[in-house]
């Protein structure tokens, strides 16, 4: 399971750059990423993630996914949130549309970006570049029998 953390990010920029520190969050953590379903037919597909987070800030993640479909063309789609953190761990859904191509059943890579700030400061500079990770898009429900 891989953790992207935001605090850590965070912390080791401010003491390169000589500044002041981050306020003093928990790590915020995206982590997860579940296999993902197709819907009508590939026009999108949705699955879940997991995010961990400070009570009281504000967190926005994006999410891209992408896959080659047939003869190198690519289906892609991209998913954002951002919302007011209850605190601790949370799995919220995620939909993508297709924009050029139907997702197909198979592998597929999603990219993203993950941002945590003081609630009253929704865009506080640089978040997290997340890892691409490989997830599998099927027509069945993927945590349908867990």
């Amino acid at each position: 399971m891989r953790r992207i953390s935001t605090a850590v990010t965070t912390a080791v920029l401010a003491a390169g750059l000589g500044l002041a520190a981050a306020p003093a969050y928990a790590a915020t953590e995206l982590y997860d990423i579940s296999g993902a379903t197709r819907l009508a037919e590939g026009a999108a597909v949705k699955g879940t993630f997991t995010v961990s987070c400070t009570e009281g800030t504000s967190v926005f993640v994006g999410l891209t996914i992408t896959q080659r479909v047939s003869e190198g063309r690519i289906a892609n789609g991209n998913y954002s949130k951002q919302w007011l953190c209850e605190g601790g761990e949370v799995t919220l859904p995620y939909e993508a549309v297709a924009y050029n191509m139907a997702f197909d059943e198979g592998p597929a890579v999603v990219s993203g970006y993950l941002q945590e700030c003081p609630a009253e400061q929704p865009y506080c500079g640089p978040g997290t570049q997340l890892p691409l990770q490989v997830i599998e898009i099927s027509d069945e429900d993927p945590n349908q029998g867990a």
